[in-house]
């Protein structure tokens, strides 16, 4: 049985940090706005049967299944389902994949899905959790910060500064010409306060003035802790075919913090056809992978190719390709080791650019990748991301309005 993507709306991803626009606005708030514009723009979507929320740090006010909690502050029926989900950066496309499980096995006809993260309201390792803080893990495992597994892929791949940052620049250039032209319109839902005054309406992390120049002056982010820490160290005796670890991951070129989230509205062929909803696209496969936890960030090659294989489908059938930019490096491995074209990745911009809400990215880029398909009447998106433990997710999509 089919799953249609019916809508897919985001918010803007705001700083994440105490100065951003979003700052003053709950992670619940922000779910419940979209809540209610979904609800505005598809008057069905309050029949649905649950609603799955990605989330990585469900602690506090995210914690408590956030889900259930929005559903009741936005009013909807209470036999609407909330479920709050968790696998790191992969939440939010986790909890679509999860959704659409349930409406291609016949469970569900109706499904909303996404996730939401207020980076600048509860940091990351809020949550502490045995993966990160557990020396019977950690030290086994030679886990390390993922910015440090960055650096490890930089250098064990001959990645030199100028490639890392070139990666940044672009990410920046295409997310400010995208604003610029109203790429974003159809799925950014501006995030208003109790006054209903606008806090944000756009993404706020682009800077437009980004230069090549700029990026290459900045200092490496995970030098200190990886020598002080002795992550340095494990990553040499993991791969002692590695001399040094070089540190070129920067605040320039690395995903920077922020806050956001998204939403997707799923429905089945028969609800499309019973309700008379109009499907933009429809979810072909889904594949999860995961790796070594030191290097931890190159997953999304083996997920993608085993989801394609299994799809009969080559990475060149592929027409828009979403793939997280957590770091620069994850991006260039991904180029490199599935030989594609750096223009088919990304394009309206990345995390390095527009940030990174952990749990909602993967339901934010899917949304981009429908609105490209949609946009350049192409057929196949692939959407991907990385996580921490070495896991990573992927999904294949096909344009329902392709002419």
């Amino acid at each position: 049985m089919d799953c249609y993507i019916i809508d897919a709306i985001r918010t803007p991803r705001g700083r994440g940090k105490q100065g951003g626009s979003l700052h003053t606005t709950t992670s619940v708030d922000m779910l419940k706005q979209l809540l209610l514009c979904i609800k505005s723009r598809q008057p069905h979507v309050t029949s649905a049967s649950d609603c799955i929320i990605g989330c990585v740090m469900p602690v506090g006010e995210q914690g408590a299944n956030i889900a259930k909690a929005a559903l009741l502050a936005a009013e909807y029926p209470y036999a609407v389902c909330g479920m709050q989900i968790n696998r790191f950066c992969s939440s939010g496309l986790d909890a679509i994949a999860l959704a659409a499980s349930k409406i291609a096995s016949g469970q569900s006809q109706l499904m909303l899905a996404g996730g939401v993260e207020s980076m600048s309201r509860v940091p990351m390792l809020s949550d502490g959790g045995a993966i990160m803080v557990d020396p019977q893990i950690t030290y086994s495992e030679q886990i390390v910060p993922q910015g440090i597994s960055a650096d490890l892929i930089a250098s064990l791949n001959n990645y030199n500064i100028n490639s890392l940052n070139q990666i940044a620049l672009t990410s920046h250039q295409r997310a400010a010409q995208a604003t610029q032209t109203g790429a974003f319109k159809h799925s950014i839902i501006p995030i208003t306060n109790a006054l209903g005054q606008v806090l944000l309406n756009h993404d706020e992390n682009i800077r437009p003035d980004t230069t090549l120049d700029g990026l290459n002056q900045l200092k490496p982010s995970f030098k200190a802790i990886g020598q002080m820490g002795g992550f340095a160290q494990s990553c040499l005796q993991k791969y002692p075919e590695l001399e040094e670890l070089s540190y070129y991951h920067t605040a320039g070129n690395s995903s920077a913090l922020a806050d956001g989230a998204g939403l997707v509205f799923l429905a089945s062929k028969q609800a499309c056809q019973t309700l008379n909803l109009a499907p933009k696209a429809r979810i072909l496969g889904y594949q999860t992978a995961a790796l070594d936890p030191t290097i931890m960030l190159t997953a999304p090659k083996d997920a993608c190719q085993a989801l394609l294989k299994r799809l009969n489908l080559s990475i060149d059938d592929i027409d828009v390709i979403e793939l997280n930019e957590a770091f620069a490096s994850v991006v260039l491995y991904f180029i490199e080791h599935m030989n594609v074209d750096p223009n088919r990745i990304n394009i309206h911009g990345g995390a390095i650019a527009m940030g990174h809400p952990l749990g909602a990215t993967g339901a934010i880029i899917l949304g981009t990748a429908v609105d490209l398909l949609i946009e350049r009447n192409q057929r196949y998106g692939l959407v991907s991301l990385c996580t921490a433990g070495g896991m990573s997710m992927a999904m294949v999509i096909e344009n329902m309005e392709r002419k």
